[in-house]
């Protein structure tokens, strides 16, 4: 893909830089949400337990203020709203969501740590009732908030120099994703796991019209053609590292979804593109339309992986 695993660097990293990353001594004995259910209404229809552990990728879909939040029942540090895990809606069974992921989140934070105050480690809410687990990290650890600032905001040789720069952060992020696939597939012994990439959306350099759209460009604030490769190699290589981490685990029960293409004809720049730009409400994460769309793909996968049994003791 042109930058798998951008959006998990972009919109954890992009949300991280807005409103910072939390840090270690926080208490671990926070309670957990209530667990939401959503999706067919067919009473008859079984029911999963669903977790969905990230960043800000899974949790934000737009700005709220802390009224709207606490409706939600979101704690609005961790600002979680109607993304795509409250979207799903497969045809096959309904789910009980337990929704823990959290805006500027990194490995440690799903791990050992607790990033904001007033939420639980994220694994915490895995157990042994547990069916099914989408998990979507990655790009904040890499240090992707600094690169991607100076993509922005300096000349192209900057851009570069930070990639290189925070380089051996993309080369440790397999290893640390190996630790967090094996202990979730540990807290969680009867579950699916399954690792969520992410939708590309930024536009492929030399694309005709980039100079004339300001979600990606202006003066002072701008995504250039050397950027966007940059970017693209940076993309890469952690999509690379994804792959890596697992291969290494070789768990049947570790499985892919691979969201690269969801965003195909409404990338940024298109005429209606499914993610903001620059200019957005919370730059580089998906609009409404994105996380519907999303929701949508990972919708169909859930069925499909109903109907070939692969979602232990759902038959």
């Amino acid at each position: 893909m042109s930058a798998r695993l951008l959006i998990s660097a972009l919109l954890g990293g992009a949300l991280a830089f807005v409103a910072g990353v939390g840090g270690p001594g926080l208490a671990i004995d926070a309670p957990l949400p209530s667990p939401l259910h959503i999706g067919v209404s067919d009473a008859g229809a079984p029911e999963i337990d669903l977790v969905v552990l990230g960043d800000s990728y899974a949790s934000a879909a737009t700005p709220f203020d802390r009224g709207t939040l606490n409706l939600l029942g979101a704690p609005s540090v961790c600002a979680r709203g109607p993304a795509w895990p409250r979207l799903l809606r497969p045809r096959a069974v309904r789910l009980s969501l337990m929704h823990v992921s959290c805006s500027g989140a990194v490995i440690p934070d799903l791990l050992d740590r607790r990033s904001r105050a007033g939420e639980p480690v994220q694994v915490h809410a895995l157990s042994g009732g547990t069916d099914l687990v989408m998990l979507a990290i990655g790009g904040n650890d890499t240090g992707f908030s600094e690169v991607f600032s100076a993509c922005r905001f300096d000349p192209p040789e900057r851009c570069a120099e930070a990639a290189a720069r925070v380089a051996p952060r993309v080369d440790a992020l397999a290893g640390g994703l190996v630790h967090l696939y094996q202990e979730v597939l540990r807290r969680a012994p009867n579950a699916l796991v399954l690792v969520v990439l992410y939708a590309d959306s930024l536009p492929a350099a030399g694309t005709p019209g980039l100079d004339e759209c300001v979600a990606l460009r202006v003066p002072g604030d701008e995504l250039s053609d050397a950027d966007l490769r940059v970017i693209d190699a940076w993309g890469r290589a952690i999509s690379a590292g994804v792959a890596e981490a697992i291969a290494t685990v070789a768990d049947p029960r570790l499985k892919l979804a691979d969201l690269a293409d969801a965003f195909a004809g409404h990338r940024i720049c298109a005429e209606e593109a499914w993610q903001w730009g620059r200019d957005g409400a919370i730059p580089f994460h998906p609009n409404a339309a994105g996380h519907a769309a999303l929701a949508a793909r990972l919708s169909q996968i859930v069925d499909q992986l109903v109907a070939s049994g692969a979602i232990p003791g759902v038959r």
